[in-house]
């Protein structure tokens, strides 16, 4: 692959006095730099002007390693400094709040290798020295590296290993997946691997090669691509991409195509298909057009399919029946197959800041329940809501309640939740992935 140098740009200088403020009033930071503390990348910006600050953090790192120890963390009242030495890169996340930062740190490392794969991240200093600016190598993905940081903390999914689901009807989920199969198996393209319908950053329909399985890491960062490139809409994509928990040293070549964005009845849809093979974009082109053709003759599966992505049908908590009124929302996930539901908005959670609110208190038990892993059942009350977590081998069971709800009142109804989520797991659950 040939990787375009270019010229890096820095925004308009501020003061050093106006760029400590607006430090300071940023919820966190991140850095990224090489081992000998050049700068990378910074989520505020301005990486020439904070280029001490990046020789500070490289100082810290090697000065510690010397010692034959690691430095991780160090706190300050509400700040947390958290660093990640990841060879040839050194990554510092400075945050007011402590859930899991080397797991959001994961999440920016990952997007970066997902650019230059760790071979080849290796190979670049190796050759190109020690003082390269690996900046010329990542001009564009700044947008990519800061909203997979801001996805882990607004998406559950992506902060639980997870992937979420598009409701649909299980008949034509299954005719969607077996059509892709069945193009893919018919097309005997024994180099494509994986092949996606993606809508509303969730999974309608996932296939794969006999031998292989998806990484919900990895998904994150297709979603993560095709989210943050408006430009995609407009034109078929064919572009390298590593998957760093398939392969973190190679690349895969991604065919992505909007096959519905220009036509009547707009369809936010995407298909992504992954191949090993640099020159087989033609191909995978023919495949995809075999696809849309067969989905768009079978009529009654068509028009389910456009108001499933029109108009999505998320779980309501109302589909539990009698004392659904305690619950205001839950987060559900499947262990075993590594995917979410998230029920829909329901008062009191409605605004963004009670979205968050709701969320921020997920982030800190499953933080609780990852470092006590003897922790099964939770129940907590307080002025404004009640939580119960549930956790067994299979699933994990975030609940929101009113803060009036008795724990007998509350078990009850997250009985009667379950039971509604297995009559109904295949309208929101991928329980098997057709092979080819």
């Amino acid at each position: 692959i040939e990787l375009d140098e270019k010229e890096t740009s820095e925004p308009v200088p501020l003061t050093e006095e106006a760029l400590l403020d607006r430090l300071t009033e940023l919820p966190y930071k991140l850095f990224v730099l090489s081992e000998y503390g050049r700068p990378i990348y910074a989520s505020c910006g301005y990486e020439e002007q904070l280029c001490s600050l990046f020789a500070l953090i490289g100082v810290f790192v090697s000065r510690i390693s010397s010692w034959g120890d690691t430095l991780q963390t160090i706190s300050s009242g509400e700040v947390h400094v958290h660093f990640s030495h990841r060879s040839p890169l050194i990554l510092c996340l400075v945050s007011r709040k402590s859930e899991r930062l080397d797991d959001q740190i994961s999440v920016v490392f990952d997007q970066i290798l997902s650019t230059l794969s760790r071979e080849q991240l290796e190979s670049i200093y190796r050759k190109k020295g020690d003082n390269f600016d690996l900046r010329r190598f990542l001009i564009g993905t700044n947008k990519f590296m800061e909203s997979s940081l801001a996805s882990w903390r607004y998406d559950l999914a992506l902060s639980h290993s997870a992937f979420r689901v598009l409701p649909m009807n299980p008949t034509d989920r299954d005719f969607l997946s077996s059509t892709m199969a069945n193009c893919l198996s018919a097309a005997k393209l024994d180099s494509t691997i994986f092949g996606l319908v993606i809508a509303h950053c969730q999974i309608a329909a996932r296939v794969r090669h006999k031998k292989h399985e998806i990484h919900p890491r990895d998904m994150h960062i297709l979603i993560n691509l095709i989210d943050n490139s408006p430009s995609f809409k407009d034109a078929e994509m064919w572009i390298p991409i590593c998957l760093p928990h398939f392969d973190d040293s190679g690349f895969f070549y991604a065919y992505i195509v909007h096959p519905w964005a220009n036509s009547k009845t707009p369809l936010p849809v995407c298909i992504v298909l992954l191949t090993v093979k640099k020159d087989h974009f033609e191909k995978q082109k023919e495949v995809v057009q075999n696809i849309v053709q067969k989905l768009e003759a079978n009529d009654k599966f068509f028009g389910n399919f456009q108001i499933a992505i029109t108009k999505p049908a998320l779980f309501s908590v109302q589909q539990i029946g009698t004392g659904n009124e305690h619950l205001w929302q839950f987060v559900f996930k499947n262990r075993l197959i590594k995917q979410l539901c998230v029920s829909a908005a329901k008062i009191p959670l409605i605004s963004k800041g009670e979205r968050d609110m709701a969320r921020d208190a997920v982030h800190r038990v499953s933080e609780m329940i990852k470092k006590e892993q003897q922790m099964r059942l939770i129940f907590i009350r307080n002025n404004y809501s009640t939580l119960l977590i549930w956790v067994t081998d299979m699933f994990e069971l975030y609940c929101i309640f009113s803060p009036f709800v008795t724990p007998k009142t509350a078990t009850n109804i997250i009985d009667k939740l379950l039971k509604a989520l297995k009559a109904h797991e295949q309208r929101y659950f991928l329980l098997h992935s057709p092979s080819f």
